[in-house]
Order: structure tokens, then C-alpha cells, then sequence
């Protein structure tokens, strides 16, 4: 008789009440749909459909090559990037992806409405009605005095840093993937790596970047999806903090969603 392997469990964290933090410490936040590949957007020229609804809200346009290395040798793709009016958003269009980021973030609610918007203006050009990965992350950077970091950051994440087993460190790092009810994520967390030397008693930084996604959501899905994503990572973010970050963020009880 076969025996089934017991499923994944998924995330765990509590759920919480929205808030509205008076502070924030988020360095990115980024949002990236993924589609079947459509080479036509391999041309030098933005998608005339896309380029059009995008001109008036991101009306500053320019062109990359990546230069990606692999086992068949050097290849070249073409990214689309299109800038608001003082650069503090930002929209990338691939061969088979869409992304909306920004590192200016106070509310969801406006993320939100960018991303509905980008979505709105590809959907004539990627001609999918499913994306095949719907990603959602934010990299936040907190301050800390290494003498204080469980205080600043859950003693769950940091015993060791707190108690000054390893004594001041230059780096170190964990990752952790898993599951969640709708999809998958990937947390990392830990010192900033290659920073500049802090001058004498300034603060470190501490870098808590989730990384949650879907796979294979319809395209009318996919704000809803984003905003599912979006509940779990905040719950998480929730989590990962310590009693002084709490009173700096300084956060105020929210209808609807941070």
C-alpha cells in the first residue's frame, strides 16, 4: 500500500489589523507579473499600445540591454523601462515579464492603483489571459545598534547577534523558502553585506526582504491575487519586528489595507 507524503505545511504567522505607519523603512517595493514570452518586445521600440496608455504617468522611456551568461554562451534581452515624472516610479516591460516598483512607499492603496493601472495598459500587449507568476516584494532596511538588535528586530531572527555570540560581524545571512495557502515565498534576512564602515556609535542596517508570489493567475485575477500577497507579507513584516521598531514606526489603527 502506497503512503502518501504528509503535505508541506505552509506559513504560520499570525494574521493583524491593518495600520498606517507615520514611518517607514522600506528601500523597495516591487511587484512582477510574468507572461508567456513574447519575443515582439525583443524590438528596439517599446509596444506602441503599451508605450501610448504609459505616456502620460510614466512619460520618460529609455532602453537596457542585459547581458545574461549561460552554458549556450552570451545572450542579450531588451528591457523597457518607463519612469514617472519625478522618477519615483518606476515600470519595466520584458520579453515575458511586467513589473511596477517603487522607493518611495507610504500607503498600499496607491501601490495598489499602479499596479491595476500597469495591468490595464499591458493587457492588449502581453495577449495571455493568465500570468504565469505573480510576484510581490519588499526590501526593508532597518537602523540598529548591534548592542540593541533583538530590539529592534524579533530575538526569534537575531539571539545570537543579540547575545554577541559571534561577536560584531560584517555579514551574516539566512534564507528561508516555503509555502503559503496560495502560493510560495522567499525570506531573507541579516546584516547588509560589503556596507561602508559606520562612523564611530552611527547605526547598522538590517535587511528583512520578502519575497512572496502565485503561479498561474488569470489576468482578471491578479490585482486580487497581488492584494492576497500583500496581507500575507505584511503579517510577516509584523512579525519579524522588535519592541523599538514598533515604537518608531509608529503605527496608527487602519480601515482597509496598510
Amino acid at each position: 500500500m502506497e503512503t502518501k507524503s504528509p503535505a508541506a505545511r505552509p506559513l504560520q504567522v499570525p494574521a493583524v489589523d491593518p495600520a498606517h505607519y507615520g514611518a517607514n523603512f522600506i528601500r523597495l517595493a516591487v511587484c512582477e507579473l510574468r507572461f508567456p514570452t513574447l519575443f515582439e518586445i525583443e524590438a528596439d521600440r517599446p509596444p506602441a499600445a503599451f508605450a501610448r496608455a504609459l505616456r502620460k504617468t510614466y512619460p520618460n522611456h529609455e532602453r537596457a540591454k542585459n547581458v545574461n551568461v549561460n552554458p549556450a554562451g552570451l545572450e542579450q534581452a531588451t528591457a523597457h523601462i518607463f519612469h514617472s515624472k519625478k522618477n519615483r516610479w518606476q515600470v519595466t516591460l520584458r520579453a515575458s515579464a511586467l513589473s511596477i516598483e517603487t522607493s518611495s512607499y507610504d500607503k498600499y492603496a496607491e501601490f495598489e492603483e499602479r499596479v491595476q493601472f500597469v495591468i490595464d495598459a499591458a493587457k492588449s500587449t502581453i495577449d495571455s489571459d493568465f500570468f504565469t507568476r505573480v510576484g510581490l516584494r519588499y526590501i526593508n532596511v532597518i537602523p540598529y545598534q548591534m548592542t540593541e538588535i533583538s530590539e529592534w528586530v524579533n530575538s526569534a531572527l537575531v539571539a545570537p547577534l543579540g547575545a554577541g555570540t559571534f561577536g560584531d560581524v560584517d555579514e551574516c545571512w539566512q534564507q528561508v523558502r516555503g509555502t503559503t495557502d496560495i502560493g510560495g515565498y522567499s525570506f531573507r534576512h541579516g546584516v547588509n553585506a560589503n556596507r561602508s564602515a559606520p562612523a564611530a556609535g552611527a547605526p547598522s542596517e538590517y535587511v528583512l526582504d520578502f519575497d512572496f508570489f502565485c503561479e498561474d493567475v488569470q489576468v482578471s485575477d491578479a490585482l486580487e491575487i497581488v492584494s492576497q500577497l500583500h496581507e500575507r507579507e505584511y503579517a510577516m513584516f509584523d512579525w519579524t519586528l522588535g519592541p523599538k521598531m514598533r515604537e518608531q514606526l509608529g503605527a496608527s489603527k487602519l480601515k482597509g489595507k496598510p
